[in-house]
């Protein structure tokens, strides 16, 4: 039963380092999902070019408000879209102007959303590659333990014990990290749905 603890520790340690990114990618990136460190406004957006009063939305109170409250998941699509629209009828003549603000607040928020959570996953992954390590000495020093004549019993008592719990704490970390890794994606998708529903307000005449 020891032995096959030691075999699991180095088992889970080899399956994780298998569903790892690619040796190109960042040693820390802890998700099978290629890493995109930045967004590009070009590949949301293609109304009129962002420009410096735009980038100045939280001069607005009303563009701020909105931004605020469309970003967040819990808010229906379709729901943000009617929003959007109320605030574009309400615009008037500066509607253009105030949607490219609104696009713009949208962008710099769910940008700095997603910059942080990749931080998190990648200093997740690096704690991650520590407690890998730790595993694997371990299960290298119990085997050690294990082939000694006689065998070091307390050793090995307290190498068994400590392999399992962080056995089991590098397992469930993994576990939990499935959903984060998936939320890069969710807010690109979000933004990609935003994007398109404050450019179908545009008034193109």
């Amino acid at each position: 039963m020891k032995a096959d603890l030691a075999a699991l520790a180095l088992l889970v340690i080899a399956s994780t380092t298998a569903a790892a990114a690619p040796r190109t990618a960042d040693p820390d990136w802890p998700c099978q999902q290629v890493k995109v460190s930045e967004l590009s406004v070009a590949s949301y957006w293609s109304g009129p070019a962002v420009d410096s009063a735009a980038i100045n939305w939280r001069q607005d109170a009303a563009v701020a408000s909105l931004v605020g409250l469309i970003v967040q998941r819990r808010l229906p699509l379709d729901q943000a879209g009617d929003r959007i629209a109320d605030f574009a009828r309400i615009a008037g003549a500066e509607r253009n102007s105030a949607l490219l603000a609104l696009f713009a607040g949208v962008f710099e928020v769910l940008n700095r959303e997603r910059t942080n959570v990749l931080n998190g996953l990648d200093r997740f992954g690096e704690r991650q590659k520590v407690l890998a390590e730790r595993l694997r000495l371990d299960a290298e020093e119990l085997r050690a333990a294990q082939a000694g004549i006689p065998a070091n019993e307390a050793k090995v008592a307290e190498l068994t014990q400590r392999l399992a719990w962080d056995s089991e704490v590098f397992e469930s970390r993994r576990q939990s990290a499935r959903f984060a890794c998936d939320l890069p994606t969710t807010i690109e998708q979000r933004l990609y749905g935003l994007a398109k529903a404050i450019q179908a307000q545009l008034d193109n005449k």
